[in-house]
């Protein structure tokens, strides 16, 4: 079930930690490939969703899969799985989940059914996904909010560049140059961030590393070690 379940939960902090070579994880690292998947072996989540409430809301049929960010996590962070066919096939469903050419279909991202629904936090909308975001955590998802400016989602540009799929999908090819080309003389890199990406460790963000952003260098310093580890990851620059 997309976005939910303690053990897919657990299996992300293993994958993240990198002790899958010690507990196995082999079983939720194929649901997460399969979740992807899914999104191509269908034309649109509405096949495999229904709607309850008199129509009102939408949710997903019993035992459907569909990718939530936990299964991204889980890929980005293990190998088993890479090869040229399986890191095609999630490129191939990011490119689609990226699409936008149906309104309906857009930033859509239906409940999960467990007797009632519940919001499946983290999944990926039908089209709609992006990684320059004015939404709040954890969509990924093209959401204009409160006017707030569009800034860098560097979570989910790292993990599609650890899966080894940015060649494949010239939308974040672009983003990575972007990154790559706001690194200064000086080696340190601006691009527009929010800072609760970074700061306050929780669920669905926390990527400092430096004891705190009282400096203006320590702030630099992880903002650029993270754009240079997608640099680095992305294979492209």
């Amino acid at each position: 079930m997309t976005g939910h379940g303690h053990n897919l939960i657990r299996c992300a902090c293993i994958a993240r930690a990198g002790y899958d070579d010690v507990i196995d994880i082999s079983p939720q690292i194929q649901l997460s490939l399969d979740s992807f998947r899914r999104v191509l072996e269908v034309d649109s989540v509405l096949d495999i969703t229904h709607t309850i409430r008199g129509g009102k809301q939408r949710v997903f049929n019993d035992n459907e899969r569909w990718p939530c960010r936990y299964h991204l996590d889980i890929l980005a962070h293990t190998n088993s799985w890479k090869n040229e066919r399986n890191i095609k096939i999630l490129a191939d469903s990011i490119t689609k989940l990226m699409k936008t050419d149906r309104p309906e279909l857009v930033n859509l991202v239906p409940a999960s059914w467990i007797g009632h629904a519940v919001g499946s936090l983290g999944a990926f909308p039908a089209q709609g996904l992006t990684v320059k975001v004015t939404s709040l955590l954890p969509s990924p998802m093209s959401i204009p909010y409160r006017g707030r400016p569009e800034v860098y989602q560097m979570e989910y540009i790292e993990w599609f560049a650890r899966c080894g799929v940015v060649r494949y999908i010239p939308k974040l090819a672009e983003i990575v140059h972007e990154i790559a080309y706001a690194v200064d003389d000086d080696g340190i890199c601006h691009i527009p961030i929010d800072d609760s990406m970074f700061k306050g460790w929780g669920p669905y963000g926390g990527l400092q590393l430096e004891v705190d952003w009282r400096s203006k260098v320590r702030k630099a310093c992880d903002i650029t070690f993270r754009a240079l580890l997608i640099v680095h990851y992305s294979g492209i620059v």
